[in-house]
């Protein structure tokens, strides 16, 4: 019996034994140890201890006694031991490579499809192609290997036959399996090649994003349109991140196809609604100064100043609106959205003027009555006039404003915004005696409801809007 560390190494050590024993003229089973350690060897490289792991080791170890045999000259029992190990590997091959061929022939598929997912037919088709080749020719040879497999099992009469052909069924699979492993790395390195395109892909979605996320600002988020575009994006975001670059490609076309109509669409539709919503604050605010008494106010140091100021205000309001509405027969909806905005910018600044000159200066006031002797002030004419024309406007729409304010509790109210014409803003809601009878506490209306307006000066019909109290801190609506 051989030494614990010789049994060890009894493969190494052949190597170096056999030419001895050659030598010595021993007639050892040359041909039959060689054959034995290579098909052991080509069953380890198979993976067949994972597929075969009984038929493998029976292999080994008849592969090792074959070696100790012929260490102690004993070639009979040699080659009995290097027979049973070629059978043994031929068994464990057999069993082994059908499932490694298929599950391999499985992956090279899988490769071919995720490389097709980027795209890789379009952008690195020299790769997918040798891919997709060497996967069809792996198919093929597969095909050769299952019917060798199948003649082999039903040979009877001829074992010399039946061996032939399972050695065949076995060099057929093995030369499929490396095909689909061939074609596994062609498919990997397409993919490779196509996936440098994220990047580039990445960039445009994000053109087509920017333009979309513009439009649903000017629709305030109401386009539904829009929206499915916008999530079709991110759908593209996704499948890039994915390596589903074909995919991502396709959703970022038909977004973009779509994006300037909907842009268009959504900054027209802005323009006019700005347009109309500047033209009623300067209307306003012409008429709050029209109120005014000029001669007085300018002739008094205490107030010409800030009666100048009102009035350069005002003009320079008319004039952006008239810019505005040139803007708009022109078709340039962006200038006119952007002198809109600085026609109720400046209007805004003139009626607070005005508001706070005639606070001072109530005698200097068309419309203001001066105050009684108990100190108690009467009613505004103005007020009055504003109350007849809120009522008069919501009624040529049927619309009554009373009867759309809920009480919630605590000095809240529940506002529901009407159909009116002029159209209902918060300066105006604030103004209603239902509400503040104060147009310069819109902003209070705003605050607390600014989880639903994105945009002061926008505001819908059937909008419901929570009313804090006239003071204090705002907080939260009360439930009810």
């Amino acid at each position: 019996m051989l030494p614990l560390i010789r049994k060890q190494s009894a493969i190494i050590g052949l190597a170096f034994l056999l030419p001895m024993l050659w030598n010595c003229g021993q007639e050892l089973p040359l041909k039959e140890l060689a054959l034995a350690k290579s098909q052991v060897e080509r069953a380890e490289g198979l993976k067949a201890e994972e597929y075969s792991p009984d038929e493998f080791q029976e292999a080994k170890k008849s592969l090792q006694a074959a070696n100790d045999f012929a260490a102690e000259e004993k070639a009979s029992d040699s080659k009995k031991s290097a027979d049973y190990a070629i059978s043994k590997a031929y068994d464990a091959l057999e069993k082994t490579l059908p499932k490694l061929t298929a599950k391999s022939r499985e992956e090279a598929i899988a490769q071919l499809d995720a490389a097709d997912e980027a795209n890789a037919q379009e952008t690195s088709a020299e790769d997918f192609k040798k891919a997709q080749s060497l996967k069809e020719a792996g198919e093929a040879k597969l095909s050769q290997a299952d019917s060798s497999l199948a003649a082999y099992l039903k040979e009877e009469d001829d074992e010399k036959k039946k061996e032939e052909k399972r050695l065949l069924a076995l060099n057929e699979y093995e030369e499929a399996y490396r095909l689909f492993e061939e074609s596994k790395v062609a498919g990997k390195q397409a993919k490779a090649v196509a996936m440098e395109r994220s990047d580039m892909i990445r960039k445009s979605a994000e053109e087509v994003d920017q333009s979309l996320e513009k439009a649903s600002r000017y629709s305030n988020g109401q386009n539904p349109s829009i929206e499915e575009e916008r999530a079709r994006i991110r759908s593209a975001y996704a499948d890039i991140e994915a390596g589903k670059l074909k995919s991502a490609e396709e959703k970022i076309k038909t977004a973009r196809a779509a994006a300037p109509g909907l842009l268009a669409s959504s900054v027209k539709d802005q323009a006019k609604a700005r347009n109309g919503q500047a033209r009623d604050v300067v209307e306003d605010a012409n008429s709050r100064f029209a109120e005014l008494k000029s001669d007085a106010l300018t002739k008094s140091p205490n107030t010409k100043d800030a009666y100048a100021s009102a009035q350069e205000n005002l003009g320079a309001a008319n004039e952006s609106l008239a810019s505005s509405s040139n803007s708009l027969e022109q078709e340039k909806y962006e200038d006119s959205i952007a002198q809109s905005e600085e026609a109720i910018r400046l209007a805004e600044i003139s009626i607070d003027q005005v508001e706070g000159i005639k606070s001072s200066n109530p005698k200097m006031f068309r419309t203001r009555e001066a105050t009684n002797v108990e100190g108690t002030e009467t009613k505004p004419k103005e007020d009055k006039v504003a109350k007849e024309e809120t009522k008069a406007s919501d009624e040529e729409t049927g619309d009554d404003a009373g009867s759309r304010i809920r009480d919630l509790g605590n000095g809240w109210k529940e506002y529901t915004v009407g159909k009116t014409n002029p159209a209902e803003c918060l300066w105006r809601i604030a103004k209603k005696p239902e509400v503040y009878e104060n147009s310069k506490l819109w902003k209070r209306i705003f605050q607390a409801n600014r989880d639903k307006i994105k945009d002061k000066d926008l505001i819908y019909p059937k909008q419901k809007l929570k009313i804090p109290p006239k003071t204090g801190k705002i907080g939260k609506a009360p439930t009810k």
